[in-house]
């Protein structure tokens, strides 16, 4: 009796610290939504929100360093990211700063802009290293004509040391685009950018772009 009463005690605990932490009992599930050229993309219902999160793995072999400098440089707008059409730092410096992006969209779908700022960090045992992007309003920049602004953006980029010059790379968001998209339009892009953008990294890797950065703060697995 003993037994099932302190059984029933616990239970109580974990449901009410559950309830006033505000974590989710069961996480939606991921779902295989694409796998295709070494790149896996997967999906999941997001609480309180019509537009799906989305996770894109692969794995490639490079140096975190490397990683990092395919990321964050300038040029990545249009040769890495997908319908990136303009990327610009407005503040900050090389491992948090704000940056504006726009984004392109498909006729009659009008482009979306944002503002956000970027965090590069490494955690100092595991030597997992991250790149978050957040929404933010700390700094004003008008959308030009004709652009709608995003009501929100999370994403958080993982770049995880598997052995000596091996990582896997992991791109996670969400986003909320603000204004008027039909649903199969916004259900794509769930889809294409982590695929496509992954894809374009993998191929920048193999052209040996930035093979050889290797940034003060980093610490690589050895």
């Amino acid at each position: 009796m003993k037994e099932k009463i302190s059984a029933l005690v616990l239970t109580v605990f974990l449901l009410a610290i559950d309830s006033t932490t505000g974590i989710r009992a069961e996480e939606p599930t991921w779902k295989e939504a694409k796998r295709k050229n070494s790149v896996t993309v997967l999906t999941r219902e997001y609480p309180g929100s019509s537009v799906d999160e989305f996770l894109g793995k692969t794995e490639v072999d490079a140096t975190i360093s490397q990683i990092f400098a395919l990321l964050t440089e300038l040029e990545s707008c249009k040769s890495l990211y997908f319908n990136c059409k303009e990327l610009v730092v407005l503040s900050g410096n090389e491992r948090k700063n704000i940056v504006y992006v726009r984004n392109g969209a498909p006729w009659p779908v009008s482009d979306r802009d944002i503002i956000m700022e970027r965090t590069l960090d490494q955690n100092a045992k595991t030597k997992v290293a991250s790149m978050k992007l957040k929404k933010t309003e700390s700094v004003s920049k008008p959308s030009p004509s004709g652009v709608t602004r995003m009501d929100s953006f999370d994403a958080i980029w993982r770049i995880i040391p598997t052995a000596a010059g091996k990582v896997r790379v992991e791109y996670q968001a969400h986003f909320e685009p603000g204004g008027s998209i039909p649903q199969s339009v916004i259900n794509l892009a769930i889809t294409d950018t982590p695929y496509n953008t992954l894809l374009s990294l993998r191929k920048a890797v193999e052209e040996g772009k930035h093979k050889d950065t290797k940034l003060d703060w980093v610490k690589e697995f050895e």
